[in-house]
């Protein structure tokens, strides 16, 4: 189908087509999810396990190691590791990339159900949660009182008026609340009250959870009703509680005589209501408040946060805009003390990254029309072209529906990335018909020729293009993953602009384009009559120079763009070099470690100092402080809990600011140097790269040592860690060795216990309800729950003598103090014990500067075989974890793929197969200009300008191309291969300039205008610019030297191959079947001698792609030779 000549002669079907696009891209676009990051499935799964101040080495023994043993039998797990910390068991199980995770979740669940029973009884149930590192929070609420509320109020308030109204909110998975106080009833016990009345503590905790209980009794069936009996004992008030009976206040011989006058007494009371003894008469009950066990902080003012996630697969910027209307609709019912402020907001990042990607538009489409009008000097030619990039536009948004991809940060930064090749097929096509139209053709004929004549090239072009990013939607990994969508949505771009260049521009260009007075070729030196501008003439003359002073001294000009190439590619050398680039995101976190075991309040002093500092900074926003954590069950709470030794700072910085936050972060090191922190540890984390937490990187160098004791371990990573410091090249050495936290060991003698009948059990329960305390029951009031927690009162716990002191009531009658049944030990045990695929692990991780790698991997394998090492250790070199590496060798994988799809298209294209690496020496030769626009942005190397290098493959070969077709089509009219090169560069370096000029202009704002998410962007952006700048220059002098060069080459090794363009062998008809073939060129030639002009035009016009060609080539027609000398002989 003659897509050209359809869209000139039916306008109003095609001009209907194109609104209809336009339509459903606009409806697509407001349907499409709007997220932060695509849609990633992350092959790993958690198993949490919490089990209460149980430590490390039994929650390792006990928890930990059962689970891995049943994980591991998971069909399709890669490798398991495991974190035993105090109450916690975490066993994380990775698979594979093609793993369905919904069913490896479903079969982890089977195999832990098996396993159940060998758990601790009075350990939680295990949770099996998927793990997500790009699945954040949209909202993050702060609520805070102006009045003095207290921190239980506040949160009661925050969770029944904002929490649970929000939940209601359709798309809201939930709503986490953290910070304040919570309600708890505690019954604190007397110790000296229990040992008067002989009641064992473990008995006070029973007689309150059995108390506390409504329980169904069965029916009772009459005549007409059956009624339903009910047990009611639960606790309707606070009181209630004190009012529980503990036990009797009578010995043993006065119960038993009791119950001898009780069997005589018709009543049978064995005792008065006064020798009955009461809870309250040994305990004190509280209603009160939970042992705090975090802080939160915000702007230095005590907080309540609410974090709020979404639903899977919801539109972000709906349920955040429906969750904003429903807060703006609850202040109106709050108290006025309390104020809303939204710590954290997703949209605003994704409207920011929208308003971009339509910024980049905008922009570059000013800057297509710009360059159009400088060369044409046509303001309709120019706003034909402008209007392809929204065309392309909405049809991709509508092909995005269609292929399930959501509006993100990489699909925009594709769609951004791709605005300004979006007008390079429509460009070739408007010069075409532009220059067709001057050399006298009327508008529709022109339109129709101009756009089928250039239709195979730039259809080739374009595919060219494509198949760069094709592979990309292959590579395995989170880089897969990520640059998926990248990938599909320039794809579509690209493709809907190659189809709105061969339909909705030809239509437009056939009705509007005037271009003045007409053009007569006469001679080569008429070309420049093309020229509107005298800046396009005078560029076209330069590079007639150039190209001349290229093709005479071939090897001189060839040796020196070698020798620069050389020089450029050194370059790289002595450039950074990272894995993602850096992004300043105006937000970084300081972590405070105090030594392990420091009590909270400790902390949170220590903290109060350095919010204190960081405040006084100009530059800071606001200031987020968690020191510790709340004992929330959900995945986000549980994976980064922190420990009471622990504080995070999240800081905020103004937009507006003249310091970097890497400078910012410098000023605060220097500022919390000068200050007491009471032996803190201070971590920095910047932020800076938004991809870190699913990319799981590891140090270059990683010593990985496996054994069993602890202790040994600990002895061969600190040998390690010094010998490695005596390598040369290694840096920032460290290690993942948990700092031991103090703790006290209880020993209990068995045989003294057996004494006096204890069991281990119920001296290590004791323990527990008297110190920690033990929540025996619930307490129900206006539908919520609150713990009742038994346990002894404050002055019997609080030092470490009176641990001795504790009573254990014996089953013979008498009390025990725990001194006498055990014995005490204090030490330091571990904080937490790792382990990689069931066995223990520690490691040490070191980087790499200035020397290879290859030489420093040598050197550690050399050290490791000097360590001692004992039976059954292990020490061995590990680097990137298999994931990382899969991934960038598949991502390697895809840039050679696509280079050999860039090749085969160009030899299908021209049915040749040298043809297509004349043109690829534009692609390693393009690196001159990344080298030099990565060296003078100071832009470091990295994944994304990798990708760009990639995506340059297929950018760079589209103006070869067309040059190669146009040379091609001259040496098929019967041109000497000099003349038909020299033509068709004189002819073709109009569009060349101006395809290349669009592109470059149209990544400008995406390279330096910044916007949220653009330092990811830029890079890739710089790498192509600097490529293709390079490479247009490459192109238009480099490509037809090259070509030149080597076909002289064929002409001297093959004699009879020059000689036979002389010879005729094939009539017309056949040298027009197949004009592009270079085969062609001798018949053509010889033909077009013999024949009358007229049958020569008449063959012209059967073959549209060859129309102009023949019309703009002198030696076509002989008549100009005669036409030329008699104009001479006038002027003479």
């Amino acid at each position: 189908m003659n897509l050209p000549k359809f869209s000139v002669e039916r306008p109003v079907t095609i001009i209907m087509i194109v609104f209809g696009i336009m339509v459903f891209g606009a409806v697509s676009l407001l349907l499409l999810p709007q997220e932060l990051f695509p849609q990633i499935v992350y092959p790993q799964l958690t198993v949490v396990t919490p089990y209460a101040n149980a430590a490390p080495e039994e929650i390792e023994t006990l928890i930990t190691r059962s689970i891995e043993e049943a994980v591991g039998t998971v069909a399709g797990v890669k490798r398991i590791h495991s974190i035993s910390k105090e109450g916690l068991s975490l066993v994380i199980a990775e698979f594979g990339w093609s793993q369905n995770i919904n069913f490896a979740a479903l079969g982890m669940r089977e195999k832990i159900d098996l396993i159940k029973e060998r758990l601790p009884r009075d350990a939680e149930e295990p949770i099996v949660l998927p793990y997500n590192p790009f699945d954040r929070p949209i909202l993050i609420l702060s609520i805070t009182s102006s009045a003095l509320r207290s921190p239980v109020s506040l949160r009661d308030m925050a969770r029944r008026m904002i929490k649970d109204e929000i939940e209601k909110v359709e798309g809201v998975a939930s709503a986490t609340i953290s910070g304040g106080l919570e309600r708890e009833i505690q019954v604190e016990v007397n110790q000296d009250k229990l040992l008067a009345r002989k009641i064992p503590l473990l008995d006070a905790s029973k007689a309150v959870a059995t108390a506390n209980l409504n329980y169904p009794a069965g029916t009772i069936k009459e005549s007409f009703y059956e009624y339903l009996i009910r047990t009611l004992g639960e606790f309707e008030r606070v009181r209630d509680i004190g009012d529980v009976s503990v036990g009797s206040g009578m010995t043993d011989e006065e119960l038993y005589q009791g119950q001898t006058e009780g069997e005589k007494s018709q009543k049978g009371q064995i005792s008065k209501d006064n020798r009955l003894i009461y809870l309250k008469d040994i305990a004190t009950v509280i209603d009160g408040i939970k042992e705090r066990t975090s802080y939160s902080r915000y702007d230095a003012n005590e907080n309540v946060s609410i974090t709020i996630q979404k639903q899977a697969l919801g539109n972000t910027m709906r349920i955040i805009n429906r969750v904003k209307k429903k807060i703006s609709d609850l202040k109106h019912e709050l108290p006025k003390d309390l104020k809303i402020a939204i710590v954290y907001d997703q949209s605003e990042f994704i409207k920011s990254s929208i308003t971009g990607v339509w910024d980049a538009a905008w922009q570059g489409g000013v800057l297509v029309f710009i360059v159009l009008y400088f060369f044409l000097r046509n303001v309709w030619s120019a706003f034909i072209v402008t209007l392809t990039i929204p065309i392309s536009i909405m049809a991709t948004f509508a092909l995005m529906y269609f292929a399930e991809v959501s509006v993100n940060m990489m699909s925009l930064g594709g769609l951004a990335f791709g605005v300004g090749s979006l007008v390079d097929c429509a460009i070739v096509v408007v010069e075409n018909t532009f220059r067709h139209m001057q050399i006298g053709k009327d508008k529709k004929e022109a339109a129709i020729v101009g756009a089928n004549e250039v239709f195979i090239a730039v259809t080739g072009s374009m595919l060219t293009t494509v198949v760069v990013f094709l592979p990309l939607i292959f590579v395995i990994g989170i880089m897969g993953q990520v640059s998926k969508d990248f990938a599909l949505t320039v794809t579509f771009s690209l493709l809907a602009s190659l189809v709105a260049s061969m339909t909705i521009v030809p239509l437009l260009a056939s009705r509007g384009i005037n271009v003045g007075g007409k053009v007569a070729l006469e001679n080569e030196d008429d070309i420049s009559s093309f020229d509107k501008a005298k800046a396009s003439s005078f560029m076209r003359r330069m590079y007639e120079k150039l190209l001349d002073k290229f093709i005479n001294n071939k090897l001189k000009y060839l040796g020196i763009t070698l020798l620069i190439f050389v020089v450029s590619c050194s370059l790289f050398i002595f450039m950074d070099k990272e894995l993602m680039p850096k992004v300043d995101q105006g937000q970084f976190v300081i972590k405070i470690d105090m030594p392990a075991g420091t009590r909270l309040v400790v902390t949170d002093t220590v903290s109060a100092k350095a919010e204190k500092i960081i405040m006084a900074i100009p530059e800071v926003d606001s200031i987020n402080v968690t020191i510790g954590s709340t004992q929330e069950s959900t995945t986000k709470h549980v994976l980064e809990r922190l420990s009471s030794n622990q504080a995070e700072v999240v800081i905020n910085l103004k937009k507006k600011r003249k310091r970097k936050s890497s400078d910012i972060v410098q000023d605060i090191k220097n500022r919390l140097s000068n200050i007491n922190l009471e032996g803190a540890r201070i971590e920095y984390s910047l932020q800076e790269n938004v991809l870190t937490a699913g990319l799981q990187t590891q140090a270059p160098v990683t010593i990985e040592i496996k054994g069993n004791d602890l202790a040994e371990l600990e002895r061969l990573i600190l040998d390690a860690q010094d010998k490695l410091k005596d390598i040369k090249g290694v840096y920032g050495i460290k290690n993942n060795l948990a700092e031991p936290s103090p703790e006290t060991k209880i020993f209990i003698d068995k045989d003294k216990a057996s004494m006096y009948g204890l069991s281990v059990s119920d001296i290590a329960q004791t323990a527990i309800i008297g110190l920690k305390g033990s929540v025996a029951t619930k307490f129900k009031e206006k539908g919520q729950e609150y713990d009742i927690r038994v346990r002894l009162r404050e002055n019997d716990r609080n030092s470490f003598d009176k641990l001795g002191k504790i009573q254990i009531q014996s089953p013979l009658g008498m009390s025990v103090p725990l001194e006498s049944v055990a014995t005490f030990g204090k030490g330091k045990g571990p904080s937490e014990i790792k382990r990689v695929n069931q066995e223990r692990v520690v490691s040490v991780y070191a980087n790499i500067y200035n020397r290879p790698s290859k030489d420093v991997y040598a050197d550690v394998n050399e050290m490791i075989s000097r360590i001692k090492t004992p039976k059954n250790y292990v020490v061995k070199l590990t680097g990137e974890t298999e994931e990382m590496k899969a991934s960038f060798d598949s991502l390697r994988n895809a840039i050679i793929a696509a280079f050999i799809l860039v090749y085969m298209v160009m030899a299908a294209l021209f049915e040749s197969l040298w043809q297509p690496f004349i043109i690829m020496f534009t692609i390693p030769l393009s690196l001159i200009g990344v080298a030099w626009a990565l060296f003078i942005t100071r832009t470091s190397v990295s994944a994304y300008v990798l990708m760009g290098v990639g995506i340059l493959g297929g950018i760079v070969v589209n103006n070869a191309i067309v040059l190669i077709d146009c040379i091609n089509l001259f040496i098929s009219r019967g041109m000497t291969t000099k003349d038909a090169v020299v033509q068709a560069s004189k002819i073709r370096i109009r569009p060349i300039l101006m395809t290349a000029l669009t592109s470059i202009l149209g990544l400008l704002p995406m390279a330096f205008l910044g916007g949220e998410g653009a330092e990811l962007r830029a890079p890739m952006a710089i790498t192509v610019m600097g490529g293709l700048l390079a490479a247009t220059y490459l192109t238009i002098v480099v490509i037809p030297t090259l070509y030149l060069g080597y076909t002289e080459i064929l002409d001297k090794i093959f004699p009879k191959r020059k000689s036979a363009k002389l010879t005729p062998q094939a009539t017309p008809q056949e040298a027009a079947a197949e004009p592009q073939s270079p085969q062609a060129a001798p018949q053509e030639q010889a033909q077009t001698r013999e024949q009358p002009q007229p049958e020569a035009q008449e063959q012209v016009r059967d073959e549209p792609d060859l129309q102009a060609k023949a019309e703009s080539s002198p030696e076509e027609h002989p008549k100009h030779k005669a036409d030329k000398k008699k104009r001479k002989t006038k002027k003479g």
